[in-house]
């Protein structure tokens, strides 16, 4: 039988002190104003879709909450809480390219380029949010939309809380009678 070799000590392979690690990210509120009768009578579908997500730096998962503006990662995952549901993105951890290289640029748009679209060209995220909003209209309108990522890696800076990690343009709801 060959000997083994030891096993390895000390800081990870990445060459950091501690390894990667999920940590709260800087949480979002979005102000809404949506009662029961602005939307269609008997709505089959509802989705939250989130428009121009950026994916350039963490992977994180986004949890959703409705009308609860308190919410931040300790907030149980439940229909009491105001839990919706969850998206998740794959980050592609920064850019380590030469100058330029991660900057998103109008690659594929023209009819005649047949590349694709840039690689970190940000995305739309959409969540089938149908039942949590029907249990958030039985009890008023819809008022908050909170947005609390919760993102893997090391952090940036010295307040986890404060790292910007959900990157967006709008959010808005969509009804299908």
């Amino acid at each position: 039988m060959a000997p083994q070799p030891p096993k390895a000590s000390g800081p990870p392979a990445s060459g950091g002190s501690e390894p990667a690690k999920r940590f709260a990210a800087k949480v979002r509120t979005e102000k809404v104003a949506l009662a029961k009768e602005q939307l269609p009578a008997n709505f089959k579908r509802a989705d939250l879709v989130v428009s121009d997500v950026e994916h350039g730096s963490h992977s994180f998962e986004a949890r959703i909450f409705l009308n609860n503006p308190a919410a931040n990662a300790q907030t149980p995952l439940s229909a009491e809480h105001g839990y919706a549901g969850s998206f998740h993105i794959f980050g592609h951890g920064g850019c380590f390219g030469d100058v330029g290289h991660c900057e998103v640029n109008d690659r594929g748009k023209s009819p005649t380029d047949k590349r694709g679209p840039h690689p970190l060209t940000p995305i739309r995220k959409e969540l089938t949010v149908t039942e949590p909003l029907r249990a958030v209209l039985q009890k008023g309108k819809l008022e908050t939309v909170t947005l609390v990522p919760i993102a893997q890696g090391r952090p940036t800076g010295e307040d986890p809380a404060k790292e910007d990690v959900l990157r967006y343009t709008s959010v808005k709801l969509l009804t299908y009678a």
